[in-house]
């Protein structure tokens, strides 16, 4: 189902599918709180503005408020992330709770689980006697951020974001990873319940003009 709100300048980029989500989206706009404030309050690092700021817009967009792991970070687990959330919002979590709950509840018991993807470039680095944190930094330039909704697209639209995707990652990236990183091909991953169920791999393209 979807709901309809108000677009003021604090709402217009969000599209709550979920009635909690309207509820939030109403109290963000009576607050007049842009998402760089919301997201400020919630105690994410500075440098993390943009994709926090991606989350709280995915979460308050998602029919499952984000509790299907369709978008998470090292910030905060999915659970976490909305009783952090409501509390900026000044929402109080327990009334909600039940509801919370029959979300996770149907996630787990839905006979057709909803599937999360992945994409990632498979890569080889020449660490040698790199520190973890430059390990850490360099393979995060593997993975690759697919669109909200993803999840949702047929199977043919699916492969067409994906080569989309891949494209543009390997005209960034061809010849200007860190360590000597060595693209080799990409792989797209699917998981349902927190685990892998099935994996794609694709070639390079042709050429990093393409």
């Amino acid at each position: 189902m979807n709901y309809t709100v108000n677009q003021s300048p604090y709402t217009r980029r969000y599209q709550p599918r979920h009635l909690l989500a309207h509820y939030a989206i109403a109290q963000i706009d009576t607050l007049k709180l842009r998402s760089q404030d919301i997201i400020k309050a919630m105690h994410y690092p500075l440098k993390h503005t943009i994709p926090a700021c991606d989350r709280l817009r995915h979460v308050l967009s998602s029919k499952y408020l984000g509790l299907d792991g369709s978008y998470s970070d090292k910030y905060f687990t999915a659970d976490e992330f909305l009783a952090t959330l409501f509390s900026v919002l000044k929402i109080p979590y327990e009334p909600f709770a039940e509801d919370i709950a029959q979300i996770k509840y149907d996630l787990i018991h839905s006979a057709n689980p909803v599937s999360k993807y992945s994409l990632r470039a498979q890569v080889e680095f020449e660490f040698n006697d790199a520190n973890w944190m430059a390990r850490g930094n360099a393979a995060r330039l593997a993975h690759i951020r697919l669109p909200d909704g993803f999840a949702e697209l047929e199977e043919a639209e699916r492969h067409v974001v994906v080569k989309e995707s891949i494209c543009e990652h390997y005209q960034r990236y061809e010849g200007n990873l860190p360590f000597d990183g060595i693209i080799k091909g990409y792989e797209l991953m699917t998981e349902q319940n927190n685990k892998v169920v099935d994996s794609l791999e694709y070639g390079l393209p042709k050429s990093s003009s393409v």
